[in-house]
């Protein structure tokens, strides 16, 4: 019994978890799922180390910039593609096509579409690409960008 009840009170947990992350999602984008904080917030996710050079020297600061101002799908499939270029080649699971990716974000026309595209990305990533606190927060992360229309 004691088992069963500590069973529930973790999932219980974990679901509180998900929803704080996902109203937390939520109020930074004033009561509405924002393409650029979803975008913004992978790109925090991803370790630094993670990245190429010219990201530290310029391209992080305009990346963040560009994407936070993302309101359609297609500024969106552009931030991803982008997002994409400064990601060292090491960093994607074996099998991950970045070249099919980059080609599908030139032919995004809706945000379901963009959406897809940014959980393929996120998809491909190595765990070990990613900030130890990415696990806790990618269910909450998921949830959003699935209302995001």
């Amino acid at each position: 019994m004691k088992t069963i009840l500590l069973s529930v009170l973790l999932i219980g947990l974990g679901v509180s978890s998900s929803q704080a992350q996902l109203k937390d999602v939520l109020s930074k984008a004033s009561g509405k799922v924002n393409a650029g904080s979803l975008l913004t917030q992978l790109a925090g996710a991803i370790k630094p180390t993670s990245f190429l050079g010219n990201w530290a020297s310029g391209g992080k600061t305009n990346w963040l910039s560009a994407a936070g101002k993302v309101t359609d799908a297609i500024g969106m499939a552009k931030s991803i593609s982008s997002l994409t270029g400064f990601i060292k080649p090491g960093m994607f699971k074996q099998g991950f096509d970045v070249s099919s990716l980059v080609s599908g974000a030139n032919t995004v026309k809706t945000i379901t579409d963009a959406t897809g595209l940014l959980k393929n990305l996120e998809g491909g990533l190595k765990p070990e690409a990613m900030t130890s606190g990415w696990a806790g927060k990618r269910e909450g992360w998921l949830n959003a960008l699935s209302l995001l229309k």
